[in-house]
This record gives structure tokens, sequence and C-alpha cells, in this order.
């Protein structure tokens, strides 16, 4: 029963996170219209056709209103949300831990889906991230209410929050001046600060090193697929996502520096 629950509240979540990853970008708000519309016909869509997953399957991934092809990512964000909501699930249980992380990851899952598609992380997810994050430092300085990986005291989030954002801020400016180019956005800055406000100082180098590695090999990959130069710009959010998520889930089996 209680898997029944986690695949459920992922799969609603995973709805929302559709809704978020399409409206927040777009500057709409994600609350008005509160049911969810056609963005080509602008119809409300109905009950039936509003079930998170099973809806585009029996719709066969097409829309009642015009017959076009229902974009596949609504059905793989709430895919994803729901492998995370198990695994979170499976790793944290029903905790005040397991709740936080799984907030967090479904921050993740919008983030990087906004990335992918517009080059922008949202300062409205990172920045109340941020905040949330040395709220929870001094949170656990007096309390036991969340274990590891969540930073356990406020000095630990706070040098997290300036590590992180500090270090990606100096790598970028010293880019900038040798090449004239921008290397990393000020959304990434904010992203890694965040990861390191609710995670703590040690959660940093562990995801840059995942982030980089994979970042390198997608980019690579990509140039080469499509014959980009080496300054194509590839949204680096997402690996930063992938970073933290192997350090969340991995924690000291794969980082046996990170405590």
């Amino acid at each position: 029963m209680e898997l029944v629950i986690v695949i459920i509240i992922g799969l609603c979540f995973g709805s929302f996170l559709t809704v978020v990853a399409y409206r927040v970008p777009r500057k709409l708000s994600i609350i008005k219209p509160a049911r969810s519309y056609c963005p080509q016909t602008n119809k409300t869509l109905s009950m039936k056709e509003n079930i998170p997953l099973l809806s585009y399957l029996i719709q066969g991934g097409k829309s009642k209103h015009n017959g076009k092809a229902i974009p596949i990512v609504y059905p793989l964000i709430e895919i994803i949300t729901t492998a995370f909501a198990l695994a979170t699930y499976f790793r944290f249980g029903f905790t005040p831990t397991g709740i936080l992380i799984f907030t967090f990851l479904c921050s993740l899952i919008a983030i990087s889906f906004i990335d992918l598609e517009f080059m922008i992380i949202p300062n409205v997810i990172s920045l109340p991230g941020i905040t949330i994050g040395l709220i929870l430092g001094a949170i656990s300085q007096y309390t036991n209410y969340f274990q590891y990986p969540i930073t356990q005291g406020a000095m630990d989030s706070l040098i997290g929050f300036l590590l992180g954002g500090g270090l990606f801020w100096s790598i970028g400016a010293i880019y900038f001046l040798l090449t004239k180019r921008e290397g990393l956005g000020g959304g990434d800055v904010k992203l890694l600060a965040m990861i390191g406000a609710i995670f703590g100082y040690n959660s940093i180098i562990p995801t840059i090193l995942s982030a980089s590695m994979l970042g390198v090999v997608f980019g690579v990959s990509t140039m080469l697929l499509k014959g980009g130069g080496r300054h194509s710009e590839i949204p680096f959010g997402p690996w930063l996502a992938v970073g933290i998520i192997i350090y969340i889930f991995g924690g000291t089996s794969l980082f046996p520096y990170a405590i």
C-alpha cells in the first residue's frame, strides 16, 4: 500500500512539474489558470485528459483537441518524478529527510528541463532554495529532524553556499577575463550555491566532479554528432543535478572523503 501511495505521489508531483517547466520560463502563473490547458488551442483539459501518465497512454500520445502529438517531455517528467519518489522512499523512507530530498529532486527536475529548452535556471526556484538551505542549517544545528546528507549545521550550510556560489562565480569570471566569453551562467552559480546551502560544503566537490565528467562526455558527443564548434553552448544545470543526485544516493560509498 505504501508503494502505491508513493507512486501516486510521484505521478501527481510529476504532473505539477510539467506545468512548472512549461509556465515558469514563459513567465506564466503556475496557479492561474488552476486547470491544465492545451497550449495550442487554449482549451481546458477535462479530468479524463489530466490523469498523470494514463491520459497520455489512453490517448495514444495525441491531443483530443487537434489530434497533434503531445510532447513526450510531459510523460517523461512524470515517469522521472515517480522514479525519484520510489528511490527516495527506498533510501530514506517516509521521514523528514526523505520528504525534503524528494522536494529538492522535484526542483532539480524542473530546473533541468527548463535549462535544456531555454538555457536558463529561473531565480524563482534557486533563490528560495538557497534560503531554505540556510534555514535548514540553523534547524539542524539544534535538532535532529534531518539526517545526512542534509546539512548538519548553520556554518556547514553557510560555507557550502559561499563555496558553491563563490567557486563557480570565480571560474566564470576568470574564463570571461581570458576569453571574453561567458563560460558559466549566473543560473549555474546560484544552483550550486543552493546545493551547498542544503547539503553542506562536502557536497560541492563531488557534485562538480561528477557534473564536469558527464558534461564533457555529453559536450564532446554533441559536437561529434551535430558538428558544433568548441564554443557551442551547452546547458550545465542538468549535469549539476545529476552530480548532486549521485552524491545523495551514493554517499560515502562513492565519496569516502565527503564527511
